[in-house]
């Protein structure tokens, strides 16, 4: 059965504002009648177990599931002990929540001459931490990632897991995030690159959602969410869907706040799963 998270990224600028705590995310998730919500390391001001034992017990309280657990890594260009260390920070807070997933980036090149080597690094990074969370039970999930990223193409994707060659790595869909597909930024460029989801769906252990300029119905118009999930529906995906908003038409425009937009979100994708 596909379940709905809601992701707390989306609202990182409120909760850096001190708009929004963890704790009210949790209850508009509540309120949206998502089953789960996500959280990005980056956005808990504490890691502590005392801050994390209340983190938990909102859950509980607001009748949700945590769906998934992020970092943010690049294998690529960064310093692999800070990344591996950054990533032990995450797994640390992932079990004290209960998290069935961990999320990581491979990150990207310095260059295209650099990228093989890249590749490499980001092979034996994440190799190293599926390697530690396995001590702890917590699989990881290696994502799909556009803009020059190591892994933009189903080709990538499907290499680099192999070459990490480890069962404890599994593979995280991300709808938004494929050469030629709009993503966060950049030029749209174009492509099919839905051809990357019909690919890499068999591999998907969850599944991120990207909403940007939501019709009134709340489907988007930069991604055929029908085929998309007649893929998911094909390879019986049965897991998370979480919606990921990053709302806007291009440089300097702000999109639709994100208070209005993100109800038609929930509604429309109920539909999709029911």
């Amino acid at each position: 059965m596909i379940k709905i998270s809601n992701y707390s990224l989306n609202y990182s600028r409120q909760i850096a504002q001190g708009q929004l705590t963890i704790f009210d995310f949790l209850k508009l998730c509540r309120r949206l009648g998502t089953e789960g919500a996500s959280l990005h390391l980056q956005n808990l001001p504490d890691t502590s177990a005392g801050y994390l034992k209340q983190v938990r017990r909102a859950y509980l309280d607001q009748g949700l599931a945590m769906s998934v657990f992020t970092v943010t890594n690049d294998w690529g260009r960064g310093d692999a002990a800070r990344e591996f260390s950054r990533a032990q920070d995450a797994l640390r807070a992932a079990l004290f929540l209960g998290a069935p997933l961990v999320r990581l980036f491979a990150g990207s090149p310095q260059s295209e001459a650099e990228r093989p080597k890249a590749f490499e690094r980001a092979a034996q990074g994440i190799r190293r931490v599926a390697e530690e969370a396995a001590q702890l039970g917590i699989p990881v999930g290696l994502q799909n990632h556009n803009h020059d990223a190591l892994v933009r193409t189903a080709d990538e994707v499907l290499n680099l897991i192999k070459k990490v060659d480890h069962p404890n790595l599994v593979f995280l869909l991300d709808t938004g995030q494929w050469a030629g597909s709009r993503g966060a930024s950049g030029p749209l460029a174009e492509s099919d690159f839905l051809q990357h989801i019909r690919r890499t769906a068999p591999n998907a252990r969850y599944v991120r959602v990207k909403f940007y300029n939501p019709r009134p119905d709340g489907s988007e118009p930069w991604i055929n969410y029908d085929e998309v999930f007649n893929i998911l529906r094909t390879v019986q995906y049965g897991g998370w869907i979480d919606i990921v908003y990053e709302p806007g038409k291009g440089k300097g425009d702000p999109g639709e706040p994100i208070d209005t937009a993100m109800p038609r979100i929930v509604k429309f994708l109920r539909t999709k799963i029911t």
